[in-house]
């Protein structure tokens, strides 16, 4: 939607107002104004709740599946976010090839190096905002069966 908002204080509102009329044409009125019965509404603060704790299971089964599938991986970026970052030890994999070998068994990750500049530890990046914990799970083990495939 590319809609954001900003309370801005008092003595700053009119300059932040002209800076935002000369930045761009305007913003369509309806998604404005839907976020802003959402939120007038407090449907906006229940669905978040609901989505918080969806998501804080399916992120907290990724972890457990990680650590009980791909030992010596290392988890991050697990307090927040819709995605997990891992790790592993091992220099020498290919972290393309593993995204590869999973996506072939079914399971669709990034590996880490297309989201570095420097060099890094070989990873992938494990995205759970669609699935359930046990597809999850599933997909973690999948991955684990295609590392060890390499």
């Amino acid at each position: 939607m590319r809609l954001g908002w900003v309370l801005a204080p008092a003595p700053l509102r009119e300059a932040l107002l002209a800076a935002k009329r000369y930045a761009d044409l305007g913003s369509a009125l309806l998604p404005q104004l839907v976020p802003a019965r959402l939120m007038e509404s407090g449907e906006l603060e229940r669905h978040l709740r609901l989505v918080r704790a969806r998501h804080r299971r399916r992120r907290d089964a990724m972890v457990a599946a990680v650590a009980a599938t791909l030992p010596g991986a290392v988890v991050y970026g697990a307090a927040a976010g819709l995605h997990l970052t891992i790790t592993f030890g091992d220099e020498g994999l290919s972290d393309t090839g593993l995204a590869a070998a999973a996506l072939a068994a079914g399971v669709k990750v990034q590996p880490l190096s297309w989201h570095c500049r420097r060099p890094h530890r070989p990873g992938l990046v494990l995205g759970y905002a669609a699935s359930t914990p046990g597809e999850i799970q599933d997909g973690v083990a999948l991955i684990g069966e295609a590392l060890s495939g390499l």
